[in-house]
């Protein structure tokens, strides 16, 4: 059993991490979702299908997360002062480069396999990798706080890459995108990323190690269930001989198969129910900004109620999403809000929780390597997901049968937290 107390007045240098990857996941990602901007630009353009040009953005998810091991091993290695400041250089010249583009097998190149890898550099399994090393009372709170900078960058970026694409092109949009990249995310972290507490004499969530104190009545615990498994000194290969270890790649799989999927086509999607692009635009927006309150939301929630509980919870509230995608086309009215709002909600639980379970059950000083080992899983249907649901609507005109999958994807990733059980290894409960 692990008893920490309060901090106090004492400001955690933790929090500074925290609002260096707030910042910097939101811009990450802003460039990440507005491929689906992009999208219709660049089909109308060249003329490609649905399905080729969504294979684009499949061999990006392919390559950011099959790159996974290599920056989870970087970051267990160097940190984030190094290894992110590398990613954004990488992204910001291939922006560059797919802004001069004028074949597809440029676009596989530039954007999908070498933008990828840069994303993977500086992206969701990279701080995945060192943030929750920094906490351990509050880490699906923490992780939620920074991984909520996607949605703002949701709410942000893809407005402003619509309205830029209407006034100035596509090619110069990303010209744009790409001196944000360069201009923020490399001083940012440079300036301020630090690898672990360790580094400043510190522990998870704050106070200095000589300087610990433990008051009955200010302390939390984390109760931990499972000694024997909670101490062993995780290491990739001795986590894939485990089921829990599958189960989670299995969820991710399941997870980013419908998160990607619907986030991609989500702005067709709406466009062939009637919307104009603008319109559709602002309505992804407010989906990203749901998602920055459900990354926050979910990530105390599963403090609270628990990793499994909190999942299930934003399984029910991602269909409720994809219900009302679904009914679009024929109940306009509030059906695009209730959409953006309902499916941003659970797909932001996303991010908070992954890290967290994954966390629970594998921590270590391996932890980097064997989380983006999982998010293998993850990219892999991340991957497929935006492939298929393209290659529907082409074969069939239509959404519909795509988003159905959908109902039994989500339930499917659900099920896999629950089998993982990282309840059943850790838990923080208040000491009494």
């Amino acid at each position: 059993m692990k008893i920490y107390p309060r901090t106090g007045s004492r400001f955690y240098y933790g929090w500074v991490i925290v609002g260096v990857a707030f910042v910097t996941l939101g811009i990450a990602f802003g460039v990440w979702y507005s491929f689906s901007v992009f999208f219709l630009a660049v089909i109308k353009e060249f003329g490609w299908s649905r399905a080729a040009a969504s294979s684009v953005f499949s061999v990006f998810i392919i390559s950011q997360s099959f790159l996974g091991p290599i920056t989870g091993h970087l970051q267990d290695r160097f940190g984030p002062r190094l290894i992110i400041p590398i990613g954004a250089i990488v992204l910001a010249i291939c922006l560059v480069l797919v802004s001069r583009a004028t074949s597809l097998w440029e676009f596989y190149i530039f954007y999908g396999i070498f933008a990828g890898a840069g994303v993977s550099l500086l992206g969701f399994s990279s701080h995945s990798a060192f943030i929750p090393k920094w906490f351990e009372r509050k880490r699906g709170f923490a992780i939620g706080i920074a991984m909520s900078g996607i949605g703002l960058g949701m709410l942000f970026i893809i407005p402003l890459v619509e309205r830029g694409i209407t006034a100035l092109g596509w090619r110069t949009t990303y010209l744009f995108l790409a001196a944000a990249v360069l201009g923020l995310i490399v001083p940012l972290n440079l300036i301020f990323g630090r690898k672990s507490p360790a580094e400043m004499n510190l522990i998870p969530d704050g106070q200095a190690a000589d300087e610990i104190r433990v008051s009955d009545k200010s302390a939390f615990r984390v109760r931990v269930m499972d000694p024997v498994w909670a101490g062993e000194n995780w290491t990739l290969k001795g986590a894939v001989r485990t089921g829990r270890f599958w189960f989670l790649l299995g969820s991710f799989f399941f997870g980013s198969w419908v998160y990607q999927g619907t986030l991609l086509h989500s702005i067709s999607a709406m466009v062939d129910s009637g919307l104009p692009s603008e319109k559709a635009a602002f309505y992804f927006g407010i989906l990203g900004l749901a998602g920055s309150a459900g990354k926050i939301l979910f990530g105390y929630l599963s403090d609270v109620l628990g990793r499994e509980k909190a999942n299930s919870l934003a399984g029910i509230i991602t269909a409720l999403g994809l219900l009302c995608l679904l009914l679009m086309s024929e109940l306009h009215g509030l059906m695009p809000f209730l959409f953006a709002i309902s499916f941003g909600l659970g797909y932001g639980a996303a991010a908070p929780l992954f890290p967290s379970v994954s966390a629970d059950i594998f921590i270590g000083n391996s932890f980097g390597l064997i989380f983006a080992v999982i998010c293998m899983g993850g990219g892999l249907g991340g991957s497929v997901g935006p492939y298929v649901v393209g290659l529907i609507r082409d074969i069939t005109g239509s959404y519909t049968a795509a988003f159905e999958i959908s109902f039994a994807s989500i339930a499917f990733s659900c099920l896999f937290i629950w089998l993982a059980g990282p309840s059943k290894i850790r838990k923080l409960v208040r000491y009494r």
